[in-house]
């Protein structure tokens, strides 16, 4: 799925709750097919325990009805995974392999996407 497309981050600065629903922008402008791959990946990973009721995610904005008090951190985990997954599955192929796999191997989609996703626990100094 990679391709030249261009892809985003959640912007936190953004976010505002009113009535209990969060609605926060990016710091990007994505297509509509990486809005699409977000909220795919969304359905796929946000599970029965949540406490929030629905994600939409548009291409300016994500907006999540009915969150509970006590969520944010849950809800941030989930939102930025499906962000980063997209961002992985939009991003352009290397051509070199990537420079993690023994023999020169190139890497997987996953190993592409879990290295973002451990690298993005590391402090924004």
């Amino acid at each position: 799925m990679a391709s030249n497309e261009l892809h985003a981050e959640i912007d936190w600065t953004t976010a505002i709750v009113e009535g209990g629903r969060l609605t926060v922008g990016y710091d990007g402008e994505p297509s509509q097919a990486w809005a699409d791959r977000v909220e795919a990946v969304l359905d796929r990973i946000d599970g029965p325990d949540r406490r929030w009721a629905k994600v939409s995610v548009k291409r300016k904005r994500v907006r999540v009805t009915c969150i509970a008090p006590g969520s944010e951190d849950d809800l941030r985990f989930l939102l930025e995974g499906a962000v980063q997954q997209a961002n992985a599955d939009f991003a352009p192929d290397e051509q070199d392999g990537g420079g993690g796999g023994g023999d020169g191997e190139r890497r997987s989609n996953a190993d592409e996407a879990m290295t973002a996703t451990f690298r993005s626990f590391a402090p924004n100094d």
